[in-house]
């Protein structure tokens, strides 16, 4: 027998083990990256709307490091292997398309396109449900980010009277009912992104409990 076989199988092995520890790596890197810009987005939680902006400048050095992040992540990533590593970081990136969805929608009030991700990210989002021949957003994982800020969304709503910006949200309201529309629309097949769209109706209710007291205590019309 010719154990030269098992001498190759071991390299392929090693070779295999080395790939993931560099992807291990490279999702850490940007796993500690998104978690900084979190927490400096978080900020926008605690001032009115006319600051906000500011919040959102401030986290841009961040995002630049974010695609740096994911630049690095991207040359270890072969087309061809793309799904047989997906797992690895596919969470990490949804976390970052989450962060640029909520950043977009305090800059703007608007909801982050594919484009916006592309942009903030460095990726493409694979809209056209292509042959993968090239590190892409899946599009999951933006519909995973886009239901992320309906969390998000909720807990402005409250935080927002907190500050005594009391119009905001209405504004929210009503983004966040047009939103939600907007998901009922789609036939989801994916179970998890299902269970999560599903969760939603509770940050819908949690934000109309706030336009409720408030319009109870006359404090909006």
């Amino acid at each position: 027998m010719d154990v030269q076989i098992f001498v190759d199988l071991q390299d392929r092995l090693d070779q295999e083990s080395t790939i993931r520890e560099s992807i291990r790596d490279a999702v850490k890197e940007l796993n500690k990256t998104c978690r900084l810009a979190s927490a400096k987005l978080a900020k926008a939680h605690s001032v009115p709307k006319s600051q906000s902006q500011a919040v959102t400048d401030a986290i841009k050095p961040q995002f630049e490091d974010i695609r740096q992040n994911v630049s690095t992540l991207v040359g270890l990533i072969q087309p061809a292997s793309f799904y047989k590593y997906h797992e690895m970081w596919s969470n990490a990136i949804q976390s970052a398309c989450a962060l640029v969805v909520f950043a977009v929608y305090l800059d703007s009030a608007r909801l982050a396109t594919p484009e916006d991700i592309h942009a903030y990210v460095g990726c493409r989002v694979n809209t056209e449900n292509a042959d993968v021949t090239e590190f892409i957003i899946t599009l999951e994982e933006y519909l995973h980010a886009i239901v992320s800020l309906f969390s998000e969304l909720s807990r402005l709503a409250v935080n927002s009277v907190i500050v005594n910006d009391v119009q905001r949200p209405q504004e929210i309201s009503t983004f966040a009912s047009e939103l939600y529309a907007g998901f009922q629309l789609l036939n989801l097949k994916n179970d998890n992104l299902r269970r999560r769209f599903d969760s939603i109706k509770y940050d819908i209710k949690k934000i109309e409990e706030v336009q409720y007291d408030l319009r109870v205590r006359g404090l909006t019309m």
